[in-house]
């Protein structure tokens, strides 16, 4: 059951419903026939109650200028919900409580623009009456087949997602939200952030803000963001160093990129927690092992992904050797002074891991693969960018024509736990990573201490990893 918002809680400024013998499309193409647009609406806080304001960029977030947005779909079962009961009772309860959301998140509804007072500089920039773009609609397909964890076409999934206006001149809009209502079956949100905007954890506690203020009775307060720059000191002018990356077109998204086949499939695998604890073993097996890095649950579900993913990727080329695996770590705990958790904006910072082909395939694959990846993370710890300033500047050509596996999300994010008040979501997806080739992390939803994997590969490809992945898993207990 939704609960009541304040009715005076003024949020949308402009609305336009759609046809309903045809309605615009949420891309440049025409709306797939599943698909019927109800509603875009642009939204923002309550007027007059958030003040003009102007956020800098910081290196950390320059980082992902060009890394475009992050798009995750939350999938609701709602038996008996019905378009018109969704549209009465339901948006405009959503629509409310992201006012009231994005009166701490503000920024959100902002632009991203240059700075007038740094020639190298870039805001983030809000006024009274910016907005962030909100789609209402219908969908006729399966929604259980569409939430279900099997192998799903990507094409079928993107209708579900909204697209970040594109830049008028007026600066990079950093956030979009569509809610989508299946007839009888249930909801699906969908989310676009911009990356430059704010990293995982910032773009999760939003979401919480958001389905908290809609769930209202029992939801657990949301302590507000942190906006203060300050916390990100930068005494040796790293802003400058990655903005030079960035105007020689060293940027992360040219190396993580890739082509997505019109026979993609997504699909989501399980590593259980018996299977978590299993592979710790195996990662340890040597008292030398055990003291050289902390063998986490994160640690071994990373190294059992790249070893399956590795055994089951077409080869490039005959010189083709050695594996790459990135991934990022939130740096918040790392600096000094600590950053606040709270937080708001991007606190990353990357780890690069390589290893023999031949390792990874063999007999003790996972194992060396672990070891690999905790001692990268241990030397994360030492040294938080040296990832960043030292290794990738130099390995930066390879590293893109090798296209490295990478990883988005993390466990840390519970997903899961985001209650709008119709009870915990049934599948959660990084739909986005069908742009970047990552693998998708997150909490299992069903057990704690087991670790969920998304990935988007061609079908025929798919099946080879599925084969791989759950064999091996089998092979843990024989």
């Amino acid at each position: 059951m939704v609960a009541g918002t304040d009715p005076e809680i003024k949020a949308c400024v402009h609305c336009v419903s759609a046809s309903p013998v045809l309605p615009a499309s949420t891309s440049s193409s025409m709306s797939p026939p599943e698909l019927r647009v109800i509603e875009r609406c642009q939204l923002s806080p309550p007027p007059g109650e958030v003040a003009e304001s102007t956020l800098p960029l910081t290196y950390l977030d320059l980082i992902w200028l060009q890394a475009g947005s992050v798009e995750r779909l939350f999938f609701y079962p709602f038996a008996g919900v019905s378009t018109s009961y969704f549209v009465d009772s339901i948006v405009p309860s959503l629509k409310a409580s992201l006012a009231v959301a994005l009166r701490s998140f503000y920024p959100l509804a902002g632009k991203i623009s240059r700075s007038p007072t740094r020639e190298d500089g870039f805001d983030i920039h809000y006024a009274d009456g910016d907005s962030v773009s909100f789609t209402v609609a219908e969908h006729g397909g399966d929604f259980h087949e569409l939430s279900g964890g099997g192998p799903r076409l990507v094409d079928k999934l993107l209708p579900l997602l909204p697209e970040l206006p594109r830049d008028g001149g007026d600066g990079l809009r950093l956030l979009a939200l569509q809610a989508t209502v299946f007839p009888e079956r249930g909801v699906a949100i969908g989310v676009s952030v911009h990356h430059a905007a704010c990293d995982g954890s910032s773009s999760m506690r939003f979401m919480a803000a958001w389905a908290a203020a809609t769930a209202c009775a029992g939801a657990a307060p949301v302590a507000p963001p942190v906006l203060e720059r300050s916390f990100i000191s930068d005494p040796d002018d790293l802003y400058s160093f990655f903005y030079k990356g960035i105007s020689a077109g060293q940027t992360i998204d040219t190396m993580l990129h890739q082509t997505t086949s019109p026979d993609a499939v997504l699909e989501s695998f399980t590593i259980e927690k018996k299977h978590i604890d299993k592979l710790k073993e195996l990662a340890t097996g040597g008292a030398a092992a055990a003291a050289s890095f902390h063998c986490s649950t994160v640690v071994v579900a990373y190294a059992y992904a790249w070893v399956c993913y590795v055994k089951t990727r077409r080869p490039r080329n005959d010189k083709d050797t050695h594996a790459l695996l990135g991934f990022v770590a939130d740096c918040r705990g790392r600096l000094k002074p600590p950053v606040p958790a709270a937080y708001f904006g991007n606190c990353l910072s990357g780890c690069v891991v390589e290893s023999e082909i031949g390792d990874l395939t063999g007999k003790d694959g996972v194992a060396t693969a672990a070891r690999a990846i905790g001692k990268a993370i241990e030397a994360f710890k030492e040294g938080p960018f040296k990832a960043f300033t030292e290794e990738l500047p130099k390995r930066y050509k390879a590293l893109a024509a090798e296209q490295p596996l990478s990883v988005a999300g993390s466990p840390k994010f519970k997903v899961y736990d985001l209650d709008f008040g119709w009870g915990r979501p049934s599948k959660v997806e990084i739909t986005s990573i069908a742009k970047t080739g990552a693998i998708a992390v997150a909490e299992s939803r069903e057990e704690e201490g087991g670790v969920e994997i998304g990935l988007v590969k061609p079908q025929a490809e798919m099946e080879a990893f599925e084969k791989e992945f759950y064999g091996g898993l089998k092979l843990l207990f024989s």
